[in-house]
């Protein structure tokens, strides 16, 4: 499944421990918007993420879109345009605003959250560990969506 991610997406897996999982799991691209936003922006800020993913885009875990001609200023749109493209299956997103143009558009996303489950029935990952990456990224994400998560790990642990 070839995912073009945004910013909010790739921190929060980033954060919770799963970027590696999902980046070997799924095909990611990130705008070069959010290359920018993220490591550029991060290193000269001294974050610490910054040096991982900028790891993970040399080690060609993470791909980054070129540089758009147009003029675009913000790397939700970039996805977007990206995505419109073609040759992708989904968007990475978890800003609440972004996903609301998403659904409008019917353009399928993935919330980071949504990829440990598919992973989970991919079997990319094991029940446990989808357990434990959940919990790590509950305090990014709603808590509606961590538990319709939950309820789906249980309901499919409980069907095999």
């Amino acid at each position: 499944m070839k995912i073009v991610m945004d910013a909010d997406c790739l921190i929060k897996i980033t954060k919770a421990g799963l970027k590696e999982d999902v980046c070997s799991a799924f095909d990611i691209t990130i705008p070069h918007l959010v290359k920018e936003e993220i490591v550029d922006r991060g290193k000269v800020k001294k974050l610490p993420d910054a040096l991982v993913i900028e790891r993970n885009i040399r080690e060609k875990l993470i791909q980054v879109d070129k540089k758009r001609e147009q003029s675009i200023d913000v790397g939700e749109k970039e996805a977007m345009a990206l995505f419109q493209n073609g040759g992708y299956d989904a968007i990475g997103s978890d800003d609440k605003r972004f996903v609301k143009q998403l659904r409008l558009f019917n353009i399928p996303y993935v919330t980071p959250a949504v990829f440990i489950t598919i992973m989970l029935k991919q079997g990319d990952i094991k029940a446990a560990y989808a357990e434990e990456r959940l919990l790590a990224l509950s305090e990014f994400i709603s808590e509606s969506e961590y538990f319709a998560v939950k309820l789906f790990m249980e309901q499919w642990r409980s069907g095999k």
